[in-house]
């Protein structure tokens, strides 16, 4: 029985693999997906905002104390879900963290692919060239603040969305709303978090293209990504790779030499 639904779902077109309706339920509500979307919210604000009250009296959009406090916040996020999912053995399966349909470095490669798009189409239609707003300003001549850089965009960020977005919030939202309805509800919530904790302070990035169209973009092709290889751990390493390409966009921009405030 296995074979056979092996074999019928390598004959389905992309479009019937990416409308498949969830296998099972997930053993989590609604409300406690939504529970841990609160939780990374108020981590990424909080003590974000309290470690540059405390660190120093510079500007908050050129402080790396900022920068830490988002690091801070993406790795509570990351230790809150593992924890909170590992109270049961179906619970951590459900979160799909296993090799899917797509062999893994091939994942990698559609991050990257994702990436490049999306941070050249954005800078082209907005016609500003801007490294994203996590890393704003960081200094690639210092190592401190490359290795910060590279811990956010390559480790902590895929981490902390792709356990909420990808693996929690997707499969529930999927399973309530239906297929469509799921993956419009979970590139929304992501595209207000990033908006509201990423964007909203810098006034010089383009609004709609740098903080709506590029955020959902992620979330929509990473989202993608997760249904039709039916791994986290795919969208995982998708998300790992265009964090890759995002940190040598910005080295690109600042150069080694660039003096950074």
């Amino acid at each position: 029985m296995m074979n056979e639904d092996r074999k019928n779902r390598r004959e389905m077109s992309l479009l019937e693999k990416l409308t498949l309706p969830e296998a099972s339920e997930p053993p989590w509500s609604l409300f406690s997906a939504t529970l841990s979307y609160g939780v990374m919210f108020l981590c990424l604000t909080v003590i974000g905002s309290s470690l540059v009250t405390l660190g120093s009296a510079r500007q908050v959009l050129f402080s790396s104390e900022l920068k830490l406090g988002w690091a801070l916040g993406m790795a509570i996020t990351i230790v809150f879900i593992l924890v909170s999912r590992r109270s049961s053995d179906e619970s951590w399966k459900a979160l799909r963290l296993v090799k899917g349909e797509l062999p893994l470095p091939l994942a990698l490669l559609v991050g990257i692919a994702i990436a490049l798009a999306l941070d050249l189409g954005v800078s082209l239609a907005s016609g500003e060239f801007w490294p994203v707003p996590q890393i704003w300003r960081f200094q690639p001549q210092d190592a401190w603040g490359l290795l910060l850089a590279a811990l956010i965009l390559i480790v902590l960020q895929p981490l902390a969305e792709t356990l909420l977005f990808q693996a929690m919030l997707l499969s529930r939202m999927r399973w309530t709303f239906g297929h469509w309805g799921g993956l419009v509800g979970t590139s929304a919530l992501y595209t207000a978090l990033y908006y509201l904790v990423f964007i909203e302070p810098y006034a010089f990035y383009d609004p709609i293209w740098h903080g709506i169209v590029f955020p959902a973009g992620i979330a929509i092709f990473f989202s993608l990504l997760k249904v039709y290889t039916q791994s986290s751990a795919a969208a995982l390493l998708g998300r790992m790779g265009a964090g890759l390409v995002l940190l040598l966009t910005a080295l690109a921009i600042y150069g080694p030499n660039t003096a950074a405030a």
